[in-house]
């Protein structure tokens, strides 16, 4: 497979400057390994001004790993897009929490149908029913989970996602259900077979990407979005320019405008080589400005 095969019409006929990639299974191969070859790849286009970001659904201590390639202070999208965090520094851009009594109906629902729960309040990681699913969660970011005790007084504090993990035939036909008919004031997605994430309505990779870009003064033809799960589509859709992984579904390749070789093959990198070649004959890539 080419790095990049064009599906639709020649897309380049734009100035990429921002490129937002997901971690897991795009950044990361399957055995959540960083290769060199991404590294270099990702260093190339920063040489060439773009600037580099990550739009996930982890914590930003989720990412402690990966500073070093983001471009210092552009906005990075973390909690599918909750939440907006300079990159280096790390200060607040802008966070929206769910609803409390969405919380509470998500949380309370969760517990009773016997998932483990997982809450992220101002920053800090409850879990409730802590069981097999849930089990390595905390150590992605290198912190200690809390019980979740008291989810009334977490609300009134501010919730900014709950998760509810269990098994993957349950958590895909939940998904499938609640895209159809979901809770009043929230919005749900997986980011891993085992995990149903909900935030505020509205709150997607697609929303935290165009809050990115207007911070950066970018509109979405001068951006380019790589993912490869069902929580990236509404970012790939938003981006002037999108690239499914191999290693992605068949709605999330439908949705790109370009298919890449998969995690394990180095399909970032082989991807973003393809963009700088393109640069160098063409000028698809104009120098890039934090604005």
């Amino acid at each position: 497979m080419a790095a990049a095969l064009p599906k639709n019409d020649d897309p380049w006929n734009t100035m990429i400057r921002l490129i937002a990639v997901d971690v897991d299974g795009t950044l990361l191969n399957s055995k959540k390994e960083l290769t060199g070859e991404v590294i270099h790849a990702v260093n190339a286009v920063k040489e060439r001004g773009i600037l580099f970001t990550i739009a996930t659904g982890r914590d930003i201590r989720g990412l402690r790993n990966f500073q070093d390639l983001l471009s210092p202070g552009v906005p990075v999208i973390t909690y599918n897009g909750a939440e907006l965090r300079s990159a280096g520094s790390g200060q607040l851009i802008s966070s929206l929490c769910l609803p409390d009594k969405t919380a509470l109906e998500i949380i309370g629902g969760g517990l009773s149908m016997g998932f483990s729960v997982i809450v992220w309040s101002r920053g800090e990681l409850y879990i409730g029913q802590a069981g097999r699913y849930s089990y390595g969660y905390p150590d992605m970011y290198g912190i200690r989970e809390k019980e979740l005790k008291d989810p009334a007084g977490l609300a009134k504090n501010g919730i900014t996602k709950v998760i509810w993990a269990g098994e993957a035939a349950i958590i895909r036909k939940l998904e499938n259900e609640l895209s159809r008919s979901p809770i009043s004031g929230s919005e749900c997605c997986t980011s891993d077979v085992s995990y149903l994430e909900f935030m505020s309505q509205g709150v997607n990779k697609g929303y935290g990407l165009q809050a990115a870009a207007e911070q950066l003064g970018l509109k979405p033809d001068e951006v380019m979005a790589v993912g490869d799960g069902h929580n990236d589509l509404p970012m790939l859709r938003w981006a002037g320019v999108s690239i499914a992984m191999g290693n992605a579904s068949p709605e999330v390749k439908a949705a790109s405008r370009f298919v890449t070789e998969s995690c394990d093959r180095n399909g970032l990198a082989l991807a973003l080589d393809a963009l700088i070649m393109k640069h160098m004959s063409d000028g698809l890539f104009d120098n890039a400005e934090t604005h």
